[in-house]
Parts: structure tokens; C-alpha cells; sequence
């Protein structure tokens, strides 16, 4: 009873998700218009915002299918899982570039963060094709306990998937540490509010993404196996949402005419933010 529980409490926690998601994007959907669309041409943070707004657009439905789909063969939820599970991958992976990018941006493209950051990415890469390749193929569906259950019921699944929520928290925490000293930095030194305010912007979002990965590599342990599948789609829609929302939030700051003459007319030493900055291209 106690996995039949669990796996309803699951099910209804990813509609809600989607549900959740659905409402965001919609919220959202006239600042993705004005900020994203209306522009012309293709820059860095365009190409980014793209897969990351609509990845979830995939992952949710097929989540969904495979949650409550009549009847399917063992071979559709392999597939399903294989699917959902590499979208959701890339899905973060677009999410901590576009935080790497602000925080890059931040310290005024210095190489020395340029060099972090090429480090953090060849452990990050080879350690996720690492991962995946063990934990695709540990897990396993099974005929649910009750003909009633729709969906695929996962029987097994390989704890090794907390290593890839170990490495989404050390990507983070190296964003999240450039952010804290530089957002510390201003705050000492610079009066400038709008500066406090982007940089206060940044903390939050990446702390939030930290305190995200930081509590399911804990939940990974404490909670039944049907469980596991709803943390891997909570992380990777949540982290989208994320990265979404600090993109908007970014172009609508520089779409503003007065901030653009608050730039020019402040210092904002030793860190320039102006329309064609690479900031503004996020």
C-alpha cells in the first residue's frame, strides 16, 4: 500500500508540476514576445532561451504519458525513460550556461573565469556521459501491483543518478560562489541600485538552483523508487523556469530607456553594462 501511495502522491505532483509550468509560461509569455521574438537576428542568449523555454514542452508530455498511458509495453516506458531522461539533461545543462554566462558577464569576461569555467565543463560533461550511461540501463518497469495502475511502474533503479545531482550542485556552487564575491564586492563598493539589484537577482536565482539540486541528492535516499523519477523532472522544469525568468528578466532591464541612461550616467567601475554589452545578449 505504502508504494501504491507513493506513486499516486508522484503522479499527482507531476501534474501539478506541469500545471505550474503551464501557468509560467503563459504569465510570462507577453515579456517572451516583447523580449525574445520582437528582436531581430540571433544571439547567444536567444539560441539559449529557445531549447530551455521549450524542452519542458517534451518532457511533460512524455512524463505524463508515461504516467498514466493504458497498458504500456516495457519496451515504450525504456524509451519514454531513455527520452525524458537525456532531455533533462540538456535541459539543466542550457540552464547552468545561460547562470554561467551572466556570471562570466559579470566579471567582465575575465579569462581567468573563462578557464574555471572550461574546467568545470570537461568534469561536468564527462562525468554526466558517465551517469547516464550507468543508470539508462539499471532501470527497470515491471507489471504494476494493481491492473488498475496505469502508466509504467518502475520497479528498480540505479542510486548512481545522485552523482549527476552531485554535479549540477558543483556547477552551481562554482556560479553561485563567482556570484556571492562579485554581488559582495558591489555592495561594498558600488552604490549604484540598479547594479545591487541584478546582482541580488543573480544570488537568488543561483542559490535557489543550489538548494534545489542540494535537497534531492538527499530525497534520492529517503524516498521510494516511484519518487525518483518525479525529483529527476521536478529538477530539470524548475531549472528552466529559472534560467527563463533571469533571461527575461535581464532584456526587460536593458529594453528600459531610463536604465539605459542611468548607465550613462553612473559609474559602474570596474564593470560596464551597456545595451551591446555581452551581458545584455544573455
Amino acid at each position: 500500500m505504502n508504494s501504491l501511495q507513493a506513486l499516486f502522491t508522484a503522479n499527482c505532483f507531476k501534474v501539478s508540476l506541469a500545471a505550474l509550468f503551464i501557468f509560467d509560461y503563459f504569465y510570462k509569455l507577453e515579456h517572451e514576445v516583447a523580449f525574445i521574438w520582437s528582436r531581430k537576428g540571433w544571439s547567444i542568449g536567444k539560441a539559449l532561451f529557445v531549447p530551455t523555454r521549450y524542452i519542458p514542452f517534451i518532457i511533460i508530455p512524455l512524463t505524463l504519458f508515461s504516467s498514466f498511458a493504458a497498458n504500456p509495453n516495457f519496451h515504450t516506458c525504456g524509451t519514454l525513460q531513455y527520452i525524458i531522461g537525456v532531455l533533462g539533461i540538456v535541459g539543466i545543462t542550457l540552464s547552468e550556461v545561460a547562470f554561467a554566462l551572466r556570471a562570466y558577464a559579470m566579471w567582465n569576461r575575465n579569462r581567468a573565469i573563462l578557464v574555471i569555467y572550461c574546467c568545470v565543463a570537461a568534469v561536468y560533461v564527462a562525468a554526466l556521459v558517465f551517469v547516464l550511461q550507468s543508470f539508462l540501463p539499471s532501470v527497470k518497469f515491471g507489471e504494476p501491483p494493481l491492473a488498475i495502475i496505469p502508466g509504467c511502474y518502475r520497479t528498480s533503479a540505479g542510486s548512481i543518478i545522485f552523482a549527476a545531482l552531485v554535479v549540477f550542485m558543483f556547477a552551481e556552487a562554482v556560479t553561485t560562489a563567482l556570484t556571492l564575491y562579485r554581488a559582495y564586492w558591489y555592495f561594498r563598493h558600488t552604490p549604484n541600485a540598479l547594479v545591487q539589484n541584478m546582482t541580488r537577482d543573480g544570488l537568488f536565482y543561483c542559490i535557489s538552483m543550489f538548494s534545489m539540486s542540494a535537497a534531492n541528492v538527499f530525497l534520492i535516499f529517503l524516498v521510494p523508487v516511484p519518487y525518483s523519477d518525479m525529483i529527476a523532472v521536478y529538477q530539470s522544469v524548475m531549472h528552466t523556469i529559472l534560467a527563463a525568468r533571469m533571461q527575461l528578466h535581464l532584456r526587460k532591464v536593458d529594453q528600459h530607456t531610463y536604465i539605459v541612461n542611468q548607465f550613462a550616467e553612473e559609474s559602474l567601475a570596474p564593470i560596464s553594462f551597456t545595451r551591446s554589452a555581452f551581458l545584455a545578449d544573455i
